[in-house]
């Protein structure tokens, strides 16, 4: 049997199908896809604010409080300090943090982050750009 994984952003699929004389599991939120998986969990940690998590108070680089600041310099460097401290924390023995720039995107206001990685077990290069 392949490994499952929870999918993220949580979310529940149709509910419990009998097949045959059992229960099936179809559509419940989980995935068989480990890139997958991880390219959810960088977003997480990408969206989560730090002190969100109780018990992980240091989890999350707050991407979200970033919409409405003012775009300088000074302020993308900060929030490129911040993720990649947050995903080297968080994906330190599973992913390889290749490059990470964060810029101002082509619209006014908006913020470009782009990463690069690889997972450890392959070394497939894989790119994630959110646009804020």
């Amino acid at each position: 049997m392949s490994p499952r994984f929870i999918a993220d952003p949580f979310s529940l699929g149709p509910p419990l199908v009998r097949a045959g004389t059992g229960l099936r599991r179809e559509g419940i939120s989980e995935t068989g896809d480990f890139r997958t998986h991880v390219r959810d969990r960088i977003m997480a940690v990408l969206f989560t604010r730090p002190a969100e998590r109780v018990m992980r108070p240091r989890f999350g680089a707050g991407l979200d409080a970033q919409v409405f600041q003012n775009i300088s310099p000074l302020a993308l460097s900060a929030i490129e300090y911040r993720i990649r401290e947050s995903l080297e924390a968080v994906f330190g023995d599973e992913v390889l943090l290749e490059d990470l720039t964060v810029s101002e995107g082509e619209d006014q206001g908006s913020i470009l982050v782009t990463i690069d990685y690889a997972l450890k077990r392959d070394r497939a290069p894989e790119r994630l750009e959110v646009v804020l």
